[in-house]
């Protein structure tokens, strides 16, 4: 078979398994249409935004900072000796297959999930939600640790080893050096995506400005969730900025 039949034959049975993903999840173009007029009435119902909720606004928003702020630094300190022991270039596969195991089963579990289940054994309130999204981040962390040490160059760790060092000063002089820059960008991006998850915690109970959108939507009063929304944005808005400042200064 030549290569651009074998290509052709690729491309089409690629086309026809998308085309019934397509299909198999209700996909249409024709609903969406009819469902313009009533985002149009949605969008409608909450302008002006409703400005006598920014003081319960801000307050959920402080919250939902402080949440994904704790829950990301605990993370990220708490990743650091995963990392290293899923780390390829680092440990043996005797240690090295069962890290790598244990980081997949706990990341395939969602934040949300992992919400649900801190409110239901701690109760409401911030604090099962800085404990999902510790839970969460410290295993997406320490992935992105471990392989960032895998692809260090073996250069200066060699050169260090060759001097006599120890395991530790190996680890101390020649490999943390090479990662701390990419660490630090890591744990940057995880706060940014850590505040938009945090946002939604709220909805289970797990505190931030989530609870409030949820109440006023529930209540029918759009106008007060728009100015929630609007503290929302902005405060996302804000921090994406200075992370991405902060990660051009890093790396």
């Amino acid at each position: 078979m030549s290569r651009g039949l074998k290509r052709t034959g690729i491309f089409l049975v690629t086309l026809a398994v998308y085309g019934w993903f397509l299909a198999a999840t209700e996909v249409s173009l024709v609903r969406l249409v009819r469902g313009l007029p009533w985002m149009a009435d949605f969008v409608r119902r909450m302008v002006p935004p409703d400005l006598s909720v920014l003081a319960s606004a801000v307050t959920g928003a402080l919250q939902t900072l402080q949440i994904a702020v704790v829950g990301t630094t605990l993370a990220a300190l708490l990743a650091l000796p995963l990392g290293f022991v899923s780390a390829r270039n680092v440990v043996r596969g005797p240690v090295f297959y069962p890290a790598r195991a244990l980081l997949n089963l706990f990341r395939s579990i969602d934040t949300m999930v992992y919400a649900l289940f801190f409110v239901a054994a701690v109760g409401l309130g911030p604090f099962p939600g800085i404990l999902a999204v510790v839970t969460y981040t410290t295993m997406t962390l320490a992935k992105l640790y471990s392989e960032a040490i895998e692809g260090i160059e073996p250069g200066p760790v060699e050169a260090i080893a060759a001097t006599g060092a120890s395991r530790l000063q190996l680890l101390r002089f020649g490999i943390l050096p090479q990662v701390l820059p990419l660490f630090a960008s890591y744990v940057l991006y995880r706060l940014e995506t850590n505040i938009r998850a945090a946002t939604i915690l709220g909805f289970v109970g797990a505190g931030g400005i989530g609870f409030y959108i949820q109440t006023y939507l529930r209540m029918i009063n759009y106008p007060a969730a728009s100015a929630v929304l609007l503290v929302l944005v902005a405060m996302v808005m804000g921090v994406d900025f200075a992370s991405s400042r902060l990660r051009a200064r890093i790396v």
